[in-house]
């Protein structure tokens, strides 16, 4: 039901648009003048490139009304489909204004893109807002996105924020919004949406940094390149998460200040928090260099990937590797572990880890080692064999992005449905 308030919510801001576009520039539809409907579907990109904006915002905003109801991978799915829509209304909002007053005036493209520059007040400021918007959007597409740091790619969003407040400024000037309750309401969604922004994305770790003075306690190495950080702090016990949650941390130690997420590897025990981390080859290759008492800043609990959106109440946990965190501290949350199955995969029996928690725990536990050939692989077929109830289960599955895409088309195959399979996606 919440989904389909938040779907209304769009829906009836997007109508809202409509009429005040229509009330202000409706006769220019049926304007007798060469260009005049140009004009008026030009001022509508316009307009509907902020509001597409002003979603996008909330979508990565970590709002956590609408991030319970979706998942935050899912939103980063939204948000890039949403992008290709918003570009193509970038680029029409300039260009189809321009050929509708070229034609009216009865003058070239350019000579009226030159005319709009030099003699419009706030064009040249709009062009700048435009440019910023166009070259995150570059930035963002696939193939270049993966060759930046999340940290740069991040910083170079930054300037986002100062092309938003100068269309804002650009449009109540000039346009369909610039008078009256269309104004206002104009003012309105746009302050409500970078206001949300703010709140959740910003001030809310600051609130809890200075709240929990986190701080690393003590790093435990679990394996040859696995390490656990335990992080304690003040009130430990009002900081609360769901097993199978995650948050995002920076450690705020020299060489080591990043921004990434990691899950919680251990169930809420209001003292410490467990975080486990396989150091790879980004900045999790340095660290076992963190020392006690570092101090972090950690934003979140995030992630709807729990055992409350279960729809069955019995389970089957797919872990490979360092997706057995999530998966563990699930499974340390359950009060009758007869009712879950493990299946842990890795490449061998070395790096394993936390075998003797997951064996303290007593669920049902069937290791695979890929090393040993593909038949030591976890597949449809084998969960078959191991649970003979298996469409009776929920599906949690935590590893490697081409090991959990493969199990999810398999098992949808068998007729496990949606609602039975849970697994999110770290991207950005």
């Amino acid at each position: 039901m919440k989904k389909v308030f938040w779907n209304a919510v769009l829906i009836i801001n997007f109508y809202i648009i409509l009429y005040f576009w229509f009330t202000n520039s409706g006769y220019l539809i049926y304007g007798a003048k060469s260009g005049d409907i140009f004009i008026a579907l030009g001022r509508l990109a316009g307009l509907l490139s902020e509001f597409l904006i002003l979603i996008q915002l909330l979508l990565i905003s970590r709002f956590t009304f609408i991030e319970k109801q979706y998942g935050f991978d899912k939103l980063i799915s939204i948000h890039k489909k949403i992008g290709f829509f918003l570009g193509v209304f970038l680029i029409s909002h300039p260009l189809l204004l321009t050929i509708g007053y070229a034609q009216s005036k009865n003058i070239g493209l350019i000579d009226q893109f030159i005319n709009f520059i030099t003699r419009w007040e706030g064009i040249v400021g709009a062009t700048l807002a435009l440019l910023i918007i166009i070259f995150v959007a570059v930035i963002s597409i696939k193939k270049y996105r993966v060759k930046i740091s999340y940290e740069v790619w991040y910083f170079l969003h930054l300037p986002l924020y100062i092309a938003i407040a100068i269309a804002l400024g650009h449009q109540i000037k000039t346009g369909d919004m610039s008078s009256g309750g269309a104004m206002y309401y104009w003012f309105l969604i746009n302050t409500i949406s970078i206001g949300v922004l703010i709140i959740y994305r910003f001030l809310r770790p600051i609130y809890l940094y200075f709240v929990h003075s986190f701080k690393i306690e003590k790093i435990v190495q679990e394996n040859e390149d696995v390490y656990s950080i335990y992080i304690t702090g003040k009130n430990m016990a009002k900081y609360m998460f769901q097993s199978g949650q995650y948050a995002n941390l920076i450690f705020l130690q020299k060489n080591m200040m990043f921004h990434h997420p990691f899950s919680f590897s251990d169930t809420y025990n209001g003292k410490h928090l467990r975080f486990t981390i396989k150091a790879s080859g980004d900045f999790t290759s340095k660290i076992e260099k963190l020392k006690a008492g570092t101090r972090v800043w950690i934003d979140g609990p995030f992630g709807v990937f729990t055992l409350k959106n279960s729809v069955n109440n019995k389970y089957v946990f797919i872990a490979g590797g360092i997706g057995i965190t999530p998966i563990l501290s699930m499974i340390k949350s359950i009060h009758n572990t007869s009712l879950g199955i493990l299946l842990y995969s890795n490449k061998s029996e070395e790096d394993t880890n936390f075998w003797h928690e997951i064996k303290q725990s007593q669920i049902e536990s069937h290791f695979f080692n890929t090393s040993l050939g593909v038949h030591n692989r976890i597949s449809v077929e084998k969960i078959i064999e191991i649970c003979l109830d298996y469409k009776d289960r929920d599906y949690y599955l935590c590893g490697p992005s081409q090991m959990t895409t493969n199990l999810v088309k398999q098992l949808k195959k068998v007729g496990i449905t949606n609602e039975q399979l849970h697994f999110e996606k770290f991207d950005y």
